[in-house]
């Protein structure tokens, strides 16, 4: 009611005399109480809305404020991640490097056993072809008397490594070794150590 009473004094400023007249005070009376609860009406959604406006400034802020955070945690995250990437990187160049040394040290190995059965039946088979032997194992030990078992070595460490491979095949532990073969290679070893 109150606001159909405001409107029509809107829509007659022309006619404000007679609008006036016709209104009694009452409704006049009316009309102003009315004005005032609809300005407070106003002021308290105007004030809400600064309010509401504040909290969403105050939440805008926090989420900018964590967005930076996460940002700089991504940053910080990706750049780790790529300090590792890279550390894994050498560590694998590192890893295949001494696959590689590894594997060149096996090789070398296998082949110097193989040379060394090579040399190892080439000696078994010179000794089985002079007719030597007891039938278990052993050697004739007039076969080495002119310097067989250190044939072409020319250092003292190939000569160490020549005795102890020696030994290892000629001991009397072993199934084709004996005391004579061992006493044999001894002298010559002792004679070639003191000629180095």
């Amino acid at each position: 009611m109150h606001y159909k009473l405001f409107e029509g004094i809107m829509n007659n400023k022309g006619n404000d005399m007679d609008f006036a007249q016709n209104i009694s005070v009452e409704d006049m009376a009316s009309i102003k109480l009315w004005l005032l609860q609809e300005s407070q009406r106003l002021e308290y959604a105007r004030r809400s809305f600064e309010k509401e406006k504040a909290e969403f400034e105050e939440k805008k802020q926090q989420f900018e404020d964590e967005k930076r955070i996460l940002i700089s945690s991504v940053s910080e995250q990706a750049r780790k991640t790529e300090l590792e990437a890279k550390t894994l990187a050498t560590e694998k160049i590192l890893f295949n490097q001494k696959l590689e040394i590894l594997e060149g040290g096996f090789r070398t190995l296998c082949k110097e056993r193989e040379e060394f059965e090579t040399e190892k039946e080439k000696y078994r088979n010179r000794y089985a072809a002079t007719g030597s032997g007891s039938g278990n194992g052993s050697v004739n030990v007039s076969a080495y008397q002119s310097g067989v078992f250190f044939n072409g070595v020319d250092n003292v460490l190939a000569l160490k490594k020549r005795y102890r491979d020696l030994l290892k095949i000629f001991h009397p532990d072993n199934m084709d070794g004996d005391n004579e073969t061992v006493q044999v290679i001894n002298q010559e070893y002792a004679m070639l150590k003191e000629q180095f």
